[in-house]
């Protein structure tokens, strides 16, 4: 899967009648925003880039981010970018500690039982709280139901990103 931008948060109300803007973080490590020096920010489609603004200043409060751009100076000049998404490019994302991935890594992966059955391919992944549950289309054309793998040791024994497969050992139950 070529992924070319991730989001990291979105604009959300302004702030102030001097052009602020407020960001609701969409991501684990929403300190990345006080070192940024520039922000691109994508149409709703995340496709359409409307523009990279620089920041002038960056700071939290409660629980979102409040930006100055530069050439946004007033409620009417930040009005238009309500909705916006704050994206950046695969390589710009703060590396995970060994063993963990980002959600879109493992959109279309290939998932594998131990015996070498295939199950069908990873098409979303569910925050449940306690664990993830990744979603997984069914190869079987007969099984409508997507089938639900929890994410715990027990179950899932390997992600290759290199190979694009995930390989699991069956629960009992699991694809009843």
């Amino acid at each position: 899967m070529d992924v070319k931008w991730i989001v990291i948060g979105e604009v959300g109300k302004t702030h102030g009648l001097r052009g602020d803007i407020r960001i609701r973080p969409q991501t684990e490590f929403p300190e990345r925003f006080l070192s940024m020096e520039t922000l691109m920010l994508f149409a709703r489609d995340g496709n359409t880039l409307v523009g990279t603004f620089e920041v002038e200043t960056m700071r939290f409060h409660k629980q979102s981010l409040v930006a100055k751009l530069v050439g946004i100076d007033s409620i009417n000049d930040a009005e238009p970018l309500k909705g916006l998404l704050v994206q950046v490019a695969p390589d710009e994302l703060v590396p995970l500690p060994e063993g963990r991935h980002y959600i879109f890594q493992l959109i279309g992966l290939d998932v594998v039982t131990t015996e070498g059955e295939h199950l069908g391919t990873v098409d979303d992944v569910l925050q449940t709280g306690a664990n993830d549950v990744y979603s997984v289309r069914p190869t079987d054309p007969d099984r409508r139901e997507p089938i639900l793998i929890p994410v715990i040791a027990d179950v899932v024994l390997d992600i290759d990103l290199d190979k694009g497969v995930i390989t699991i050992q069956l629960m009992k139950g699991l694809l009843d």
